[in-house]
């Protein structure tokens, strides 16, 4: 195996792991959220949004693991690998990027309010992460967009299924995180003010 193989592995194993810590801290902070009466809307929206870039990215790299998969295998021809990869990246990638937005956003609110040096890194990493996926998402769309428009209907059919097959695993995955921080936070000691989603440390970024 070559490093840059290598390297791409714990890419995808990272973002995974980021995936379902998101998910896990959008269950802790909403649960966090209803044992401490807090009715702020925009920390609501930020949990959900952490629940949702969880399953995304989820979704993103079960896909590319199972197409890649289906490849080596033999079951499905490269161009059907190749719709896999654009459509994650052009259908998937711009939601990573809106939910990731709302976080950053949040977390960066939290750093102004608490000016401490973990909560300014993780704004600082949060912003870095979505500049950095926008920039990929913008020098990247045109070349996507005319692999998934040059991909013929029986391998986009075939690229589909297993998209949906990655976001029900996916799906399955990212719930039973979520209920485990959800329970997690009710199982704690009530605070008098819960600071934000940003108190369980969740970090927001894709590689």
């Amino acid at each position: 195996m070559g490093f840059g193989l290598i390297f791409i592995v714990i890419i995808i194993a990272v973002d995974f792991l980021i995936s379902i810590w998101d998910a896990y801290a959008g269950g802790y902070s909403l649960g966090m959220m209803k044992k401490n009466g807090d009715q702020s809307k925009f920390r609501k929206v930020s949990a959900y949004a952490a629940v949702g870039l969880g399953l995304v990215g989820a979704t993103y790299v079960i896909a590319i693991v199972l197409g890649v998969m289906a490849y080596y295998l033999a079951y499905i021809p490269l161009s059907t690998l190749k719709f896999i990869l654009s459509f994650d990246f052009i259908f998937l990638g711009i939601l990573i990027i809106g939910f990731g937005f709302i976080i950053t956003v949040q977390s960066i609110i939290i750093a102004a309010k608490r000016r401490n040096i973990w909560s300014i890194l993780i704004a600082l990493y949060n912003s870095f992460a979505v500049a950095f996926d926008i920039y990929i998402y913008v020098i990247s769309f045109r070349e996507s967009v005319s692999v998934i428009k040059g991909t013929g209907r029986r391998s986009q059919g075939n690229g589909l299924i297993i998209i949906l097959i990655a976001a029900l695993l996916a799906a399955l995955i990212v719930h039973s995180a979520y209920k485990h921080g959800y329970k997690k936070a009710l199982g704690t000691e009530p605070q008098k003010r819960q600071s934000g989603m940003r108190g369980t440390g969740m970090v927001e970024g894709r590689g």
